[in-house]
């Protein structure tokens, strides 16, 4: 498998093409399990989002030694909660850490880089055995960028995270909301909201301020 990644230090920037970013890292100790409603800890921005932001998150640290996910919900313009995802696993974890990046929603250029960075939802169900949802890349890259997505606002309680659905190109990125299949074998699951960010491949994001 090959797997995209960004970096960026904790704190606010505005970046080349006047993309503003926000990141951080935050514990929680939290867990959303198949079924139940959603909840988790706030966190706040240090500075507001004239719009909804594209927030991209993932547990970075293993401190139960087993499976675990990260979840946000709640996203606004001035912050979001942050849980982790159990889904149907059964397993356990006294606390994790989830990193996470949130970008004002933009496409365009700069001298180094193209970029696409977007939320959204296609309004058809979202799991391995549906259809999957379609980032449209077009018209912006000359080859496979890197593209980092996860699911955002879940709506789906049995619980999911996003995953590559086999198309990978400079016109589209594929991905599913995948659940995993420890209680039951389906792999099914609602439509979900989306958040991407696409990068050419190894870019430097730089700051301006």
């Amino acid at each position: 498998e090959w797997v995209s990644y960004i970096v960026v230090e904790s704190g606010r920037y505005i970046l080349e093409g006047d993309i503003v970013v926000e990141a951080g890292i935050a514990s929680t100790t939290i867990i959303h399990r198949g079924g139940q409603p959603f909840s988790g800890h706030p966190v706040q921005f240090q500075g507001g989002f004239s719009s909804t932001p594209a927030v991209l998150h993932s547990l970075v640290t293993h401190n139960n030694n087993d499976f675990m996910a990260s979840m946000i919900t709640n996203v606004g313009t001035s912050g979001f909660s942050v849980a982790m995802e159990a889904a149907g696993s059964g397993k356990n974890s006294a606390s994790e850490d989830a990193g996470w990046i949130a970008f004002s929603p933009k496409t365009g250029s700069t001298s180094s880089t193209s970029f696409v960075i977007g939320i959204g939802n296609d309004g058809t169900n979202d799991g391995v055995t549906n259809s999957p949802h379609v980032i449209d890349l077009t018209g912006n890259f000359n080859g496979a960028p890197d593209v980092v997505v996860s699911v955002y606002n879940p709506r789906g309680w049995d619980g999911s995270w996003a995953r590559g659905a086999g198309i990978w190109t400079m016109n589209k990125q594929t991905v599913y909301a995948e659940e995993d299949q420890v209680s039951d074998n389906e792999r099914g699951h609602l439509d979900e909201l989306f958040a991407w960010a696409a990068f050419l491949a190894e870019t430097d994001l730089v700051a301006t301020a």
